[in-house]
């Protein structure tokens, strides 16, 4: 922990004081000493692991799961429901999958289907060493089945999901299906005047990926092909068969099967979608790099004998490549750890067709870049558009997409809802009502600029006012500035998810050091008023920031002013200094 303008001796002790058990579930008893290093105090503190008994440590005031927290990259992300019974998993060295059905019996176990899967393997691999195995070792080596206490032979969760009869799967376990839901327009719309037609496929899971996955198929709208090797026409369906078999091998062997919810697969007229219960065990930004962490090793690796699926995390690269190679638009992948959610989507055409660029010509008005107008037709036809939906669109990175976001939410085609990692754009009045010109809208409040001028910060919008170099006395209140401020959603936008998640935890009392280190780490993505820091702090005293943390840190050379000789200038904002660390 850095010191900065700070007692370490009261540090220490406040450090000490906060490991009680009102505090946490379990007294922590922290190693604490000072240090100068290069002329600075430095406190230390050292945080021995807890006892594998007394995990997970947690906040008494929030309990579980909220209360504990995961860390995930360089971010510390609130603790889930699926995060507990995880590390409950790995406490016992058996996942979900190896639970026993307690009100299941082997009877409950089809043999035909265990028979065609026996025989499909040793048509793959002849010298399979599962050839000779009878019907009984075969479930057993797969991991289909366990005693329980009492020594009786049971079902496990795979061995039923992989091979039970549909009877059993109906009564065991009623949500575990895939629903196919064809949809006519381009958004879901719950109601009876615009019905959908479905199809429910409740079956072992290999048989469930067949049926749906030829379903899709069967469905699909067709491509003629001519290549050199074969000038014979073919038909090919409009998204790669490879792309919807590893999409659908995917919500099948990673979903999270204590969820009761089934997956859905829906094809809207210029797109398929693909949701499955369980967030990804890789974060966002990871998705399609090597590697891979399953959530139920035994049903994957049954997908890996069949040659469905490869275990090695190259599905998510293989749908974007083949994408790609078929001159159609990256797939989307979204994964909401909040609501235990993961979705692909795969569109029909390449970024924007036609009657996409029809569409866009009502708002020739606004001179917006190609990558605006492809989140504005995402948002329009999904009803909302995100920073990594139009990462994976676009190839930016999550400060060009927000930037991008931002200038359609100040044009009014686009509105802010919610915060942080679970912030979402939808359609805007001026997107709603495109006969409304971008001035009007900026006029109604609709499409407000955050700097009063298209793009351009105050303080290149004339000459600096003449001071006299005093800083005046205030009273709580932040001087005003030029035209509308961002909004707190503005801000959020422009930070990334790992600071956004610093913010979060932040607590409305956060100990000195911890909230000037967290100043110091905004300071670098941009410059901010003490307004903006303020909002984003959720401080209500902007005055109280300026004078303990933001005053002694420029003091200390850790922050710089954007008017370093007016210290109260009305457009005074903070960035990190160069060598701040």
């Amino acid at each position: 922990m850095r010191l900065l303008a700070c007692d370490p001796d009261s540090v220490s002790t406040m450090i000490g004081s906060a490991c009680s058990d009102d505090t946490f579930s379990q007294v922590i008893r922290p190693e604490i000493w000072t240090q100068e290093i290069h002329g600075r105090c430095v406190v230390a503190v050292f945080v021995p692991e807890a006892m594998p008994g007394a995990k997970p440590i947690y906040l008494r005031r929030m309990g579980l799961p909220r209360g504990a927290y995961r860390r995930i990259g360089s971010s510390d992300q609130q603790g889930t429901a699926d995060d507990l019974d995880r590390y409950q998993e790995a406490k016992q060295n058996r996942p979900y999958e190896d639970t026993i059905v307690a009100d299941a019996t082997l009877d409950d176990l089809d043999a035909e289907v265990l028979r065609g899967y026996r025989q499909s393997l040793i048509d793959a691999n002849p010298a399979t060493e599962l050839r000779d195995y009878t019907a009984d070792q075969l479930i057993e080596a797969l991991g289909g089945c366990r005693r329980d206490d009492e020594g009786t032979v049971r079902p496990t969760i795979a061995g039923l999901l992989l091979f039970g009869r549909r009877a059993s799967l109906r009564r065991l376990m009623p949500s575990v299906r895939v629903d196919y839901l064809r949809v006519e327009g381009t958004e879901w719309v719950p109601s009876s005047e615009r019905p959908f037609s479905s199809i429910e496929v409740r079956a072992p899971l290999l048989e469930a990926f067949r049926r749906v996955y030829q379903s899709i198929l069967d469905d699909l709208p067709s491509v003629a092909t001519v290549t050199a090797d074969d000038p014979r026409r073919q038909d090919q369906p409009t998204v790669p068969s490879r792309v919807l078999r590893e999409a659908l091998v995917n919500a099948l062997t990673h979903r999270n099967y204590r969820v009761h919810q089934p997956i859905q697969v829906i094809r809207y007229r210029n797109r398929i979608e693909i949701r499955n219960p369980g967030h990804s065990l890789v974060e966002e930004d990871q998705l399609g790099q090597p590697g891979s962490q399953t959530r139920n090793p035994r049903i994957a690796d049954v997908f890996r004998e069949m040659g469905l699926a490869e275990n090695k995390g190259t599905g998510i690269a293989v749908m974007r490549r083949e994408m790609k190679a078929a001159h159609l638009s990256p797939p989307v992948f979204e994964s909401d750890r909040r609501n235990d959610i993961f979705r692909g989507v795969f569109l029909f055409h390449h970024l924007l067709d036609d009657a996409d660029r029809e569409w866009l010509a009502r708002f020739s008005a606004y001179d917006l870049s190609d990558h605006q107008a492809i989140a504005l037709v995402y948002a329009r036809d999904n009803k909302e558009v995100r920073n990594s939906t139009l990462r994976d669109l676009t190839g930016l990175d999550t400060l060009a997409a927000s930037m991008q976001l931002r200038k359609l939410r100040d044009l009014g085609l686009l509105e802010l809802h919610g915060s942080s990692v679970a912030s979402y754009y939808s359609l805007g009045p001026a997107a709603r009502n495109p006969q409304t010109p971008p001035g009007e809208a900026a006029e109604s409040g609709q499409g407000v600029l955050p700097w009063g001028s298209r793009g351009v910060e105050p303080e290149t919008q004339g000459l600096e006012p003449k001071t006299q170099g005093l800083e005046p006395k205030t009273q709580g209140l932040e001087p005003e500035t030029q035209g509308s401020p961002p909004t707190e959603g503005d801000l959020r936008n422009a930070l990334p998810d790992e600071l956004l998640a610093r913010i979060d935890t932040l607590g409305r009392r956060p100990r000195p050091a911890e909230l000037q280190a967290l100043i110091i780490d905004m300071c670098r993505v941009r410059a901010f008023t003490p307004g903006e820091l303020a909002a984003l702090l959720g401080r209500k005293n902007v005055n109280h920031l300026v004078r303990k943390h933001l005053r002694p840190l420029t003091e200390a050379g850790r922050l710089t002013r954007r008017y370093p000789e007016t210290p109260a200038h009305p457009q005074q904002a903070y960035r990190a200094a160069t060598d701040a660390d």
